[in-house]
């Protein structure tokens, strides 16, 4: 089997029949992984996520709309009411806006960054909705970056990990060279955040996409999940994201909203 060399931008394949993940030399697999990332500018996406409120299960809308490496939105809407809590995050900041309670959290990033002991930001995010493999503080991965990954291999699957000073990153690759699940846990291993990714379908530009997503996070303090499943997405196409706070809205702390959030899934 050919390896792919890391200093190419575009990936290779081998034409042999490949009979488990572990026929791939590890550079090879590193690579495709990244030359399959999803190719966009911009990115719209209408979904449907179950939400719960109080012992009842809702299914509402979710958009989902990415300038990539500027801003990310996500909104979350139904019938009649309309648009119920909207997540707006920049590269230097995280509006969240509770209609619902006429409330809202504003947070710079850097202070985000600080309570949370975390690096996470926006790049990173919107890896994790578009199934890419991510290194912390960095906007995007290219096959240069191989030396700062681990990889372990087995028949069914490939595990490629990293980690920095307070998070461990695991990215599970199947047989497709898609990730189909991106984990993170903390040092102290008191927090896990999972993101699962299944259906995988063909968009416009030919390239295959998860239709449904799944995201878990778990700690001492914080249980909180969301599936989604895409119904429509449109790339490249002009997309707006709105940074403004409707007058008259109580500010909140994060920690507050995720108190509330929590509530609503008990």
């Amino acid at each position: 089997m050919s390896v792919c060399s890391l200093a190419l931008t575009t990936g290779c394949k081998t034409t042999e029949t490949k009979g488990s993940m572990e026929s791939y030399e590890a550079q090879e697999l590193f690579s495709l992984v990244v030359n399959n990332s999803l190719d966009y500018r911009t990115f719209s996406g209408k979904m449907k996520t179950s939400f719960r409120f109080g012992k009842n299960d809702m299914d509402i809308s979710a958009y989902l709309r990415i300038i990539k490496d500027d801003k990310l939105q996500l909104s979350f809407q139904v019938p009649i009411l309309g648009e119920m809590f909207k997540l707006a995050v920049s590269k230097d900041s995280l509006i969240l806006i509770d209609r619902m309670h006429k409330q809202y959290v504003a947070e710079s990033m850097q202070n985000i960054k600080e309570t949370s002991s975390s690096d996470f930001d926006l790049y990173n995010l919107q890896a994790l909705f578009t199934n890419q493999i991510f290194l912390v503080g960095k906007s995007v991965v290219t096959t240069n970056d191989y030396q700062q990954f681990k990889i372990e291999q087995d028949k069914e699957k490939a595990l490629i990990k990293t980690k920095d000073k307070h998070i461990n990153y695991t990215f599970t690759v199947d047989y497709t060279d898609h990730i189909r699940n991106s984990m993170m846990t903390g040092n102290s291993g008191k927090t896990t955040m999972n993101w699962s990714y299944d259906n995988f379908s063909s968009l416009e530009n030919k390239q295959l996409f998860p239709m449904q997503m799944g995201m878990n996070l778990n700690s001492s303090s914080q249980k909180f999940s969301l599936n989604f499943t895409f119904s429509k997405i449109d790339l490249n196409k002009g997309v707006e994201i709105d940074f403004n706070v409707p007058k008259k809205y109580n500010r909140i702390t994060l920690a507050q909203a995720m108190v509330l959030i929590n509530s609503l899934q008990q």
